[in-house]
């Protein structure tokens, strides 16, 4: 896989593939040309595909040449219309294999003699095994350091068992630091009331043994902030690995954010529903959930941990909140509350550390005002840009 986030993929990274002469593997593969209309080119690009999704992830490229897995050269796709050539990778992604791999995407690059290059870039799968189903088709296929290969029942079996066992671990993870925050077993002595817990989990933290340098993160933890934080009493380190507090004088902690060490990433906010007599300030709490997830994307990035990234909110204690717009109530209209003490949102999943936090935040926002009594969130404008409400 090339080592840069999507977005920032430029030509001048393909160009050093060929100068490094970095070789197919485990990560990445080389293709001459785009698939063919063959039922056997079918199978053989979503092969390639559901291979990355099963092990890994990686890169797949179109329009470089390649011997014995090594790069020759890089003369680009002679293709008319790029778009249609991607709408039609896409198509057969989504209708060629069992489950449907969320969050591949596809990029052209300019610049290269015969045309552009395409990028495939297939994240590691937490719903895996995924399983080629085209024209009849039952094969799962996964990858080691010579490429793709199809496996074994021995090895699909265990791969269902994996692929079951990380949404589980997931989960459970999130159920168990709850737990712990309503008992008060939390880094820091905290006030009973009302709190958002925002829990960021890297795939890769519950799929393979992942341990990240937190005394680094200790000594810089500018990405660290506290959540919702109005001030700042700097970072700690303990069992679980650092974190970051505020916590005025003489006063229970407000908020903290809580990095473990394997690469988890734990927020809770005990100031911001408070502020409000029985409301969810209707703008704050998302531009408060909004900078806490730009900054831990970033903390992400400093540390090399590569998404899929699972984005789990929770609410505490909100039984009997309203959502607090500002605007008067309609006369003679009772206001709608939640109606239950803990709200486990709905989960997002960021596939990539550049996508914009308000759009993949969305739904769970959404999911609040609803469980307010509202439609939506009324934060988002028609075309769908968040533009709060004031």
């Amino acid at each position: 896989m090339i080592p840069r986030q999507f977005g920032d993929i430029t030509k001048a990274d393909i160009d050093a593939l060929l100068a490094d002469g970095v070789p197919e593997g485990r990560s990445i593969e080389y293709k001459l040309a785009l698939p063919g209309n063959s039922d056997k080119d079918r199978k053989e690009f979503l092969a390639d595909i559901s291979s990355f999704a099963n092990a890994a992830g990686g890169d797949l490229l179109f329009g470089l040449g390649a011997q014995k897995g090594i790069p020759t050269g890089i003369p680009g796709l002679e293709i008319d219309d790029v778009d249609a050539g991607i709408q039609r990778l896409d198509s057969m992604i989504q209708t060629g294999l069992d489950p449907r791999i969320p969050g591949v995407r596809i990029k052209p690059m300019n610049g290269f003699p015969q045309g552009p290059v395409l990028l495939v870039r297939i994240p590691q799968s937490w719903t895996s095994p995924h399983m080629v189903t085209f024209k009849g088709t039952s094969r799962f296929y996964t990858r080691n350091s010579a490429g793709k290969y199809q496996m074994d029942v021995t090895e699909i079996r265990a791969a269902f068992l994996t692929g079951e066992a990380i949404p589980e671990r997931i989960r459970r993870f999130r159920d168990d630091r709850l737990s712990r925050i309503v008992a008060g077993e939390t880094p820091f002595s905290m006030d009973s009331g009302a709190k958002m817990v925002l829990h960021l989990l890297p795939v890769s933290s519950f799929s393979k043994p992942t341990t990240v340098d937190v005394v680094a993160v200790s000594r810089d933890h500018s990405y660290l902030r506290p959540i919702g934080a109005g001030g700042y009493d700097g970072s700690r380190m303990n069992l679980d690995g650092c974190a970051t507090y505020w916590q005025p004088s003489d006063s229970p902690c407000l908020t903290y954010t809580q990095l473990f060490r394997s690469g988890a990433v734990e927020a809770v906010d005990g100031y911001t529903l408070t502020r409000r007599e029985q409301g969810i300030p209707a703008h704050t709490h998302e531009q408060v959930l909004l900078n806490a997830t730009f900054s831990y994307l970033q903390l992400f990035e400093q540390l090399d941990i590569e998404p899929p990234i699972i984005l789990m909110l929770s609410m505490i204690g909100v039984k009997g909140f309203r959502m607090a717009t500002g605007q008067p109530s309609s006369s003679g209209r009772r206001v709608p509350v939640i109606d239950r003490d803990v709200l486990l949102l709905p989960e997002v999943v960021f596939q990539d550390l550049s996508e914009v936090p308000a759009t993949v935040l969305r739904p769970i926002f959404d999911a609040v005002w609803q469980s307010a009594g509202l439609e939506r969130s009324f934060n988002y404008s028609e075309d769908g840009k968040w533009s709060p409400c004031r």
